[in-house]
C-alpha cells in the first residue's frame, strides 16, 4: 500500500533516541544499584578491610553515573559505528502490518502484534513483545503516517 525509503544517518538516530528515550525502561538512573554498590564499597573497605575491592565497586558506581550522563552520544555513536549506518531502509506499510528491510536487518510485525502505539512530536513509537520501534514523520509520507495512526487507533 505504502512504500517509503529513508537513510539511517546521524540525524535520524538522534531523533530516534530523543523521541523514544522517555518511553524506555533505561531512561532513569538506577539509584538502588548505585546505593547498593556504594554500600558494598564501604562494607568492603571498613569491615572486610579490602581496599581494592572497595575501590573497584566505587569505580563501577562512577562508571554507571557516567554511562547514564552520556547515554545519548554513546548510543548515537554506537549506531553510527554499526554496519547499518548510512544504509537505505525500505519500509512497506500495508493492511498486514509494517515491514522494514535494509541490507543488514529485516523486521516485520502485524498490526495485531502492536501492544501499544504512542504518538510523539516527531513520529510514532510502536511497542511489540519483541521491543520498541520508532518511525519518524519526516521519513514517511503524510498518507503513510496517517495510515499507521488509523491502524493503531491513536
Amino acid at each position: 500500500m505504502f512504500t517509503e525509503k529513508f537513510t539511517l544517518d546521524k540525524s535520524y538516530f538522534a531523533e530516534c533516541f530523543d523521541e523514544s528515550v522517555a518511553f524506555s525502561d533505561k531512561a532513569k538512573l538506577k539509584y538502588p544499584l548505585l546505593i547498593f554498590l556504594m554500600f558494598l564499597s564501604v562494607l568492603s573497605w571498613y569491615l572486610l578491610n579490602k581496599p581494592y575491592l572497595a575501590s573497584f565497586l566505587a569505580v563501577i558506581a562512577i562508571l554507571e553515573v557516567i554511562a547514564f550522563t552520556y547515554k545519548r552520544p554513546w548510543w548515537i555513536t554506537r549506531q553510527m559505528l554499526s554496519r547499518a549506518s548510512g544504509s537505505i531502509v525500505t519500509l512497506h506499510i500495508d493492511n498486514d502490518g509494517i515491514k522494514a528491510v535494509n541490507p543488514y536487518k529485516k523486521y516485520h510485525f502485524s498490526w495485531l502484534e502492536i501492544t501499544q502505539a504512542t504518538k510523539t512530536e516527531k513520529g510514532i513509537i510502536l511497542k511489540t513483545k519483541k521491543g520498541m520501534q520508532y518511525i519518524s514523520k519526516a521519513a514517511i509520507s503524510s498518507e503513510g503516517y496517517s495510515f499507521i495512526l488509523a491502524k493503531t487507533k491513536i
